[in-house]
């Protein structure tokens, strides 16, 4: 699968479990681990799960390997590494305060 095909099948499986802002970032440039980072909201801890559960499943159907899954839905955030991309399912609160996405598309 490619990367286009796979950014699309992350950010179905968000959207089916109606995640929200959901954000694709570009890290080429800025890390050799990963191309890019995808970040979206969630509203509550049982729906954080619902989305990582969507995001390991729909990865998982389309053979692409997991590194790590990590993080607690009731912390407010989880983090699924699928090596290539990695995806940050966070509580409103949470991604206010860590604030990934202007840390990561800050110029330098």
């Amino acid at each position: 699968m490619n990367e286009k095909d796979l950014l699309k099948l992350i950010k179905k499986s968000i959207l089916d479990k109606k995640g929200e802002k959901v954000e694709v970032i570009d890290v080429r440039a800025i890390t050799p681990f990963t191309n890019y980072y995808v970040i979206c909201s969630a509203s509550n801890p049982r729906q954080i799960d619902a989305i990582k559960d969507a995001v390991v499943d729909s990865l998982s159907q389309n053979k692409v390997k997991i590194n790590h899954v990590e993080g607690k839905a009731k912390s407010g955030w989880v983090l699924v590494d699928a090596f290539h991309v990695i995806i940050n399912v966070f509580s409103k609160n949470e991604r206010e305060r860590f604030n990934l996405t202007q840390i990561l598309t800050r110029k330098k």
